[in-house]
């Protein structure tokens, strides 16, 4: 993979977490079925996740005090 691919490739998965983030509707790039959004009062892991497992963005959030 070249350094274009590979930023077309982060920018797809950007794409797809802030669509997420905001409620919309995004599709697995993998399977197709519905991606589920976890926020951080979710009880979960915050992240994207496809629920047959093809796909998944974990977000790791910092602190103030992490910073």
């Amino acid at each position: 993979m070249n350094n274009a691919d590979f930023l077309k490739e982060m920018r797809e998965i950007q794409s797809i977490c802030d669509k997420a983030a905001n409620g919309e509707n995004v599709f697995c790039p993998k399977c197709g079925e519905l991606l589920q959004f976890f926020g951080v009062d979710s009880g979960k892991h915050p992240g994207v996740f496809c629920p047959n497992n093809d796909f998944q963005v974990l977000i790791n959030l910092k602190t103030k005090e992490d910073r």
